[in-house]
């Protein structure tokens, strides 16, 4: 049975190809379509003419080839609205006009035409879906996303069969046996499961919790009385407060050391350059009439800038965990020679996991309801189905061990990376506080062998940087990208840094002016050659140099780029940062740098939802568009990160203190 090939766009993952359809909706026989008609070349000007010959296709298909109620009903509301646009009464050309076009740009990789979903789901006289599903064209045209505005009691597999039988009727060539359900727009009743129930009540409780804190906390300071701390951990404007006070900035040597302005810079930098990094990811998913343009930005040097090159932002969060864990630690040492184990993982896993419990709590309940699009459904359930079945490992910071494949909120492999690196840090700051210098070289040398652990496992299975292959990729990934044993290099530089930091803190480094020029210059050296060479391997064919390449690339770039990060904040701290440390120390950076850690959780799913899943047209790809999605969704996640954190990160830091305090 031949069969229209029906691939709805996918955001997250590849999804598997569904075994062929069920024959018991066969609407038309076509199994005697010649071959001659199958090789037919047809031209644009026919496939316009497309949805007006579907709807007198509908008009002869006979109600006694159905045998399911449902169906029969469906069969018969359609061709009453296809006989009304045939005698052009007012609502069967609404209909009909709801439908999707032939869209221009063809030619150009123009392959997305939903025309106008509202009106189709709007329709006043019967209740509406719309189906999105993509064609296998004649040849010489490219494959075509299109829509149908089908009555909703139509089955998916009758909207299918329908479409497929009457392109098969025409003489198409068509796809066989690799075919997937239409995705339809279409009302659905709420799912009160035990995933909803317990967002509702968490929802409730946490709200009405929010509301007593703020009013005590705002009576309080009306009655110029000192609230307890106890009490307005919840409250909204305390915690906004807290949120986007600024600090002056600390001159004096020794507590300018302890405070590392910089950081927040630092910070806040590498966190916009993440947004980045994602929304220039997702412009794959986005439906473009210039297709070709967003490729061609795609091989260009900017988007290696903006794009592959954003992933090194991930590792100055590394390298500036594991150099203030190191600082802390190594202070508390000093103080009292040992360290509170209760204070120093708990305080930790609360402030981690209860914002990130929140999000998962979100994605699985009220996510897939808030809005509908195109591919609303499709992409939310892309991201919540893995927290349905992996959300225990999220929450114990593990999932990038425990089927890494499936990870809950994929993009959160690095607080579990951040989190067992910090469960193993006394194992390594303990011994370095008590023998000084000369463990270090331990520390170097698991960085070093995490190092080469990355080296060999990218060359002995020949991955590439620059050669997209979903299978290989994801292997890739799983291997060298989301272990901890591979992602540690970079947390153990910033150790060393810390320890260094820490013993200089009184004396700071002296060197002479010529040896910090140097380190300046190297350090933009050393940038501009990873992003330079990165924009080598996206833009040239990989076959155009060994496996080799990738591999010393991929195993010495996150390092470098550290060192060099690193680098920065040891000029910084020792007064040689110049306007560098001017910039980058700026007290206007301390509200992201605090917001850094839930814009991290939630700015992939908020861009999801307002940039890709809710489209219902066809979108133009410029530079212009480009910016305008970065400032939005950067915008849109500083808001919601404000809200969220006031909500339910900092209120459980607080009682995470005084719970450890009492």
């Amino acid at each position: 049975m031949s069969a229209i090939w029906l691939v709805p766009l996918t955001l997250l993952g590849n999804s598997s190809l569904p075994d062929e359809i069920s024959t018991q909706y066969r609407i038309h026989t076509s199994n005697n379509v010649s071959n001659e008609l199958r090789n037919i070349r047809i031209g644009t000007e026919e496939v316009l003419l497309w949805n007006r010959h579907f709807v007198d296709y509908l008009m002869t298909i006979g109600n006694e080839t159905v045998k399911i109620t449902s169906d029969s009903r469906c069969l018969l509301l359609t061709q009453q609205l296809a006989d009304a646009y045939l005698r052009h009464q007012q609502h069967g050309l609404e209909w009909f006009d709801s439908w999707a076009t032939i869209p221009t740009g063809l030619q150009y990789r123009n392959r997305h035409t939903f025309d106008n979903v509202n009106q189709c789901r709007g329709f006043e006289r019967v209740r509406m879906q719309y189906c999105i599903f993509s064609g296998a064209l004649p040849r010489g045209i490219q494959p075509l996303a299109m829509g149908l505005c089908i009555p909703q009691v139509c089955s998916s597999d009758l909207v299918r069969q329908l479409y497929g039988d009457y392109l098969e009727i025409k003489g198409f060539q068509l796809e066989s046996a690799a075919e997937q359900q239409p995705y339809c727009i279409r009302d659905e009743a709420i799912q009160y499961d035990g995933a909803m129930v317990t967002a509702i009540s968490t929802s409730i409780l946490i709200g009405l919790t929010v509301v007593c804190a703020t009013l005590y906390d705002l009576t309080t300071e009306a009655v110029n009385r000192h609230p307890k701390p106890l009490y307005t951990a919840f409250s909204l404007a305390n915690n906004v407060r807290s949120i986007l006070q600024l600090v002056p900035r600390i001159n004096a040597a020794k507590q300018k050391s302890d405070m590392i302005d910089c950081a927040h810079g630092i910070r806040s930098l590498s966190m916009i350059w993440i947004v980045v990094l994602h929304v220039n990811e997702f412009l794959r998913f986005v439906p473009w009439e210039n297709e070709p343009s967003r490729l061609q930005y795609t091989n260009g040097f900017m988007s290696t800038v903006l794009h592959f090159s954003g992933s090194l932002a991930v590792d100055t969060f590394l390298a500036l965990s594991g150099l203030l864990v190191a600082m802390s630690m190594l202070r508390e040492l000093d103080k009292t020679g040992r360290f509170n184990a209760l204070k120093f993982y708990l305080h930790r896993y609360i402030r981690i996991t209860a914002p990130l419990a929140a999000l998962i709590l979100f994605v699985v309940s009220f996510a897939g309801y808030i809005d509908e699009g195109v591919f609303w459904k499709e992409n939310i359930d892309k991201i919540k189905q893995p927290c349905m079945d992996n959300w225990w490992a999220a929450l114990l910071q593990i999932q990038n061990y425990v089927d890494p494949g499936n990870m809950c909120l994929p993009w959160t492999w690095y607080l579990s990376v951040d989190m067992q690196l910090y469960v193993f840090a006394p194992a390594l700051i303990y011994p370095l506080w008590r023998y000084g210098k000369r463990f270090l070289i331990v520390v170097v040398c698991f960085a070093v062998s995490s190092m080469a652990c990355v080296l060999t496992t990218f060359y002995r299975n020949r991955f590439r940087l620059g050669f997209i292959a979903p299978g290989v990729n994801a292997r890739r990934y799983i291997l060298t990208y989301y272990a901890t044993h591979a992602r540690m290099a970079v947390w153990l530089w910033g150790l060393v840094f810390g320890y260094l930091l820490h013993k200089t803190k009184h004396t700071g480094v002296t060197l002479p002016r010529r040896y910090w020029a140097a380190g300046w210059i190297s350090c933009f050296a050393l940038l501009g050659t990873i992003i330079f060479s990165n924009y080598q391997i996206q833009s040239k064919n990989v076959e155009d140099y060994p496996f080799v390449f990738d591999a010393f690339y991929e195993s010495l770039s996150r390092s470098v780029f550290a060192f060099c990060v690193l680098w920065i904040v040891l000029a910084c701290v020792n007064g040689k940062g110049w306007l560098v440390d001017e910039f980058l120390g700026a007290s206007l950076w301390q509200p992201l740098s605090r917001l850094s850690f839930t814009m991290y959780l939630l700015h992939i799913p908020l861009l999801v939802m307002a940039s890709v899943a809710s489209a219902k047209t066809s979108s133009y790809f410029s530079m212009i568009e480009l910016f305008y999605r970065i400032w939005g969704t950067f915008g849109l996640t500083t808001t919601v990160a404000l809200l969220w954190s006031s909500a339910f990160e900092l209120p459980f830091v607080t009682l995470s203190k005084l719970f450890i305090r009492g």
